[in-house]
């Protein structure tokens, strides 16, 4: 989810459908504000042109772009067409997922079925761009772990995929961080610098939250008399580098502009041995993203849509996604490709040591948020 795809591509463009009176900007856009946003003609034409599509057409199905697509497609679509017999339509995308809904009319949408992180999730909800779940028609809803199918309101989408953070730091460096903490240790201090990520600015600070240990988890996160606390902790980090994408975190380590990096496990277990001189530790408790799976308003493939999402669901599945994706998966039946096991949890018990941003309650202070984080970014 977090590296790879171009996040500002069409953002800097666009303009509120929810509020006339805020416009975006780049680069510091408020995350209420850049997700209200409607997409000035970026899918236009393929709404246009859904008319003339026939019974056959396929079933499209909007990723997130970078290599999350590239293993998605390996590692579901084929076998999802070759046990289907039906053709799936892959649109990559970023930013731009839910302002393409918005843009098109309500009874012809851009796609069938989406993926949606926490944020894109709350957000798509409040705009009534999903269809509500039936969950008869996804049996396979019964094996989500407790932890998953109770952290957020289900009705409109069902939890699937997702990953922990995760520390990548240089071997031969003077640091060894293996909690959250360690990011504000005088090692780390004094070391060349810390990546983080800049476009999903949530998770940099529940990180935060974790390491300062006020509270339970990321307690802080939950509680506005913390807020400031947080945002000062990461004020206070040695950060040389905000990145947006994983290819960012990468450069910075290859040209010595840091020795550590807060960044996504699923974008680090099975590509880091591709980089000499870097390891990971994922903290033992630590926060993290996970996708919940969405039927697009008005699609007339409501069924299909169900059904593609009930087979995501699945443990073989997710077992078999697990050998091309190092993420985190729903099913408490899953059987993680070798070198995961000991990583990713299987339980409720272990979910629960993965703090995931709480939008219900990180919505009203959204803007406050995201604004300080953008002035840290801007003043350092």
């Amino acid at each position: 989810m977090a590296a790879g795809p171009e996040r500002d591509a069409e953002v800097d463009e666009t303009k509120s459908a929810i509020d006339a009176s805020t416009t975006a900007s780049t680069g510091t856009t408020s995350r209420r504000r850049l997700l209200s946003a409607t997409a000035v003609g970026s899918v236009t034409a393929l709404a246009g042109c859904a008319e003339l599509l026939g019974s056959e057409d396929p079933l499209r199905v909007s990723i997130w772009s970078g290599n999350y697509a590239d293993r998605f497609e390996e590692g579901v679509v084929e076998r999802y067409e070759a046990d289907h017999d039906t053709e799936i339509e892959i649109h990559r995308g970023w930013d731009e997922i839910l302002a393409d809904i918005q843009s098109a009319p309500e009874d012809n949408p851009p796609f069938d079925v989406t993926v949606a992180e926490g944020n894109f999730y709350y957000y798509g909800r409040q705009q009534e761009l999903f269809e509500p779940i039936r969950e008869e028609n996804i049996p396979n809803t019964d094996g989500i772990i407790d932890f998953y199918s109770e952290m957020r309101d289900t009705e409109y989408g069902l939890p699937v995929d997702g990953a922990p953070c995760t520390i990548i730091h240089r071997e031969d460096a003077d640091v060894d961080p293996e909690q959250w903490g360690d990011l504000s240790s005088s090692a780390v201090a004094d070391s060349t610098g810390i990546g983080v990520d800049t476009g999903f600015w949530w998770y940099p600070l529940y990180a935060a939250a974790i390491g300062m240990d006020e509270e339970d988890g990321a307690g802080e996160m939950h509680d506005e008399a913390y807020h400031d606390d947080v945002l000062d902790q990461v004020e206070e980090w040695n950060v040389q580098s905000w990145a947006s994408s994983g290819e960012d975190i990468w450069q910075a380590f290859e040209n010595e502009v840091i020795d550590v990096a807060q960044w996504y496990y699923d974008q680090t277990a099975y590509d880091i041995d591709d980089y000499d001189g870097l390891t990971h530790t994922m903290p033992e408790e630590t926060t993290g993203w996970l996708n919940n799976w969405c039927v697009v308003r008005g699609t007339d493939k409501r069924d299909e849509a169900e059904e593609f999402i009930n087979f995501l669901l699945d443990a073989d599945v997710q077992s078999e996604w697990s050998e091309h994706a190092p993420m985190v998966f729903s099913n408490e039946d899953i059987e993680y490709a070798e070198g995961l096991e000991d990583d990713l949890p299987t339980t409720t018990e272990e979910a629960q040591d993965i703090a995931f941003p709480d939008w219900e309650y990180l919505a009203s202070h959204d803007d406050h948020l995201s604004d300080q984080f953008s002035t840290i970014q801007q003043q350092s």
